[in-house]
This record gives C-alpha cells, structure tokens and sequence, in this order.
C-alpha cells in the first residue's frame, strides 16, 4: 500500500436532484479526476443519497501499483458548507470506504451502500470527499 498519508480534501460536488419511481434523491458527482499516491478515482464518480437516509456510491478506481487500496470518507455538507454528518458504512459504525486494488492498472467498478440520520436529509446541500491511498 503506497504510504501516501493524510487525508486530502476533495473537491465539492453540488447537487442534481431527480426521481426516481416517485422517490426523491440527491446525487453528487466528481467530474474531475482525483488521486492519492499511486491511486486514482474516475471522473463520474457518485454518491447517491436518498430522504431515508441511505446512500449509494457508484465508481471506478485504479492504481498503477498492486496490492493498493482506496480509501474514502464521505462527508455531508449544509448550505454554509458546514459538515452535518459522515456518511457510515452499511452495517457499520465506521465512516471509512475502502476498495481494494490488487492489480496495477487495472480499473475496478466500485458499488458502496452507506448510511446517515435520515432527519439531516432536508439540510444537505453539499458533499465533500476525503482520501487515501
């Protein structure tokens, strides 16, 4: 794993709003590319956040080294950028995403589900990311 340390403070993303089957949703994409020592997110990354307070990742990650690993917190802003909350791991108390990435540059389609206080959803207006690798 490249000793890259500290967590670097990604860029914001702003909200596109939608439905979907009549149920509301925020979605936040990174269309930039993002990188950590010798890992690397995709432009097009997304989170997904929905009223009952789930949320969804959809992205693609590579590193030019093997036997790396991304690591990411999500971070859920209000409309002064004020962090309200991290997003959690599903089934767990931790507030850290990690993908593994065994093999040098190959790209891996990453599919996180997450979790948050459904009653901070009214106040998110923002999201920003954090990393390493």
């Amino acid at each position: 794993m490249a000793a890259t340390l500290g967590a670097l403070t990604l860029g914001l993303a702003l909200p596109a709003t939608g439905t979907a089957n009549a149920t509301a949703y925020k979605k936040y994409t990174w269309n930039s590319w993002m990188s950590a020592g010798d890992c690397y997110l995709y432009p097009g990354a997304s989170w997904t956040i929905y009223p009952n307070g789930t949320a969804q990742l959809d992205a693609t990650v590579s590193s030019s080294d093997g036997d790396d690993a991304w690591l990411m917190w999500a971070h859920l802003k209000d409309a002064n950028f004020a962090v309200l909350a991290d997003i959690r791991v599903y089934g767990s108390t931790s507030t850290k995403f990690v993908k593994g990435l065994p093999v040098a540059n190959r790209r891996y389609r990453w599919f996180a589900e997450g979790r948050f206080d459904p009653a901070l959803y009214p106040l998110i207006k923002h999201m920003s990311l954090n990393k390493h690798c």
